[in-house]
């Protein structure tokens, strides 16, 4: 089963000097259980892809479908299926570890007592374990990104 599948997809972008076209027709498929790398040059539009594959740009070309959910018809399913973790992260820096994470599995709709075994789960899976009463804004780049990854998983994505 095709888990991201894509056929035309593109995104122009209008601009005060005219249209940019940030991604122009890409058509790929990616099997369940196959990794897929992005690389390019700055402005080839690897985030652009990736915002648009999450529902968090609208295409302005083609069609995909992640998980069997259609981007333009169900982007509800599309958002369930996928976890994403952006490039610059997403955390508060504010609160601890343990209120980030059970904050994103409310988030998901689960409960609070559900939300937060899920968050001791990752925590457990992903090393964080001695970090949940750590403040987010003392973590290290590497702790952070761990705790990303967590976050996008919450919910348990295709």
């Amino acid at each position: 089963m095709a888990i991201i599948s894509t056929a035309g997809l593109a995104r122009t972008f209008a601009t005060k000097h005219g249209s940019v076209e940030a991604v122009r027709g890409i058509d790929l498929t990616v099997r369940e259980g196959e990794i897929l790398g992005f690389l390019g040059p700055n402005g080839a539009g690897k985030t652009t892809t990736l915002r648009m594959l999450t529902t968090l740009l609208a295409p302005t070309g083609g069609a995909a479908t992640v998980a069997g959910h259609d981007l333009a018809t169900d982007p509800a399913g599309v958002r369930a299926a996928c976890g994403y973790v952006a490039q610059s992260g997403g955390v508060d820096t504010q609160i601890t570890v343990r209120e980030e994470l059970v904050t994103q599995g409310r988030l998901y709709r689960l409960s609070r007592a559900r939300a937060a075994e899920r968050a001791d789960e990752l925590a457990r899976d992903l090393d964080l374990t001695g970090l949940l009463d750590r403040r987010c804004g003392a973590l290290s780049g590497g702790q952070r990104r761990r705790l990303d990854i967590a976050m996008a998983l919450t919910h348990r994505p295709k």
